[in-house]
């Protein structure tokens, strides 16, 4: 007898225009154990476009954060962070998203953003639980080059109206 197939997790997608960034960097030695270094570049953001299921969120803000931490120490062993995904939270009253990048992608973002290449930011997540999702990706684009891609892969239509 076999097994039924479990199905897939559904995926769920929404889209933000970027309205502004703020990048800062921090940094602190920690005695003789080295010194560690910190980039945040803080995206902010207004849902344009969601799944049906989440379209009571179009319009309103989103705070997205990308972040990188490295331990500097004193040897030949430096090491980056790994980057991983914390999570997506959607509430009624607050939507925010963090996560650990490459700190090469991140200092890029702001001249990006400026220069006009980069305008929106699209997270695909996983059914929320209690407010938070788990995120599979995040993708920085332009909103045609992302409607693009959509049509061509058969993807069904995101709402723009909550």
């Amino acid at each position: 007898m076999t097994k039924p197939r479990k199905r897939p997790d559904p995926v769920y997608t929404l889209r933000a225009e970027i309205r502004n960034v703020r990048p800062s960097y921090y940094i602190a030695q920690d005695g003789d154990r080295g010194v560690t270094d910190e980039t945040i570049v803080r995206l902010d953001c207004v849902i344009i476009e969601a799944s049906s299921k989440f379209s009571p969120h179009i319009g309103e803000t989103i705070d997205i954060t990308l972040m990188c931490e490295r331990k500097l120490w004193l040897g030949p062993d430096d090491q980056d962070a790994r980057p991983y995904f914390l999570s997506l939270t959607l509430r009624k009253d607050r939507r925010s998203l963090a996560i650990y990048s490459p700190i090469d992608a991140i200092w890029a973002l702001p001249g990006l953003i400026a220069s006009g290449s980069v305008t929106h930011a699209e997270v695909d997540f996983f059914a929320p639980k209690r407010g938070a999702a788990d995120i599979r990706n995040l993708s920085l684009s332009k909103i045609d080059d992302m409607r693009e891609l959509e049509a061509r892969s058969g993807r069904q239509r995101l709402s723009t109206t909550p």
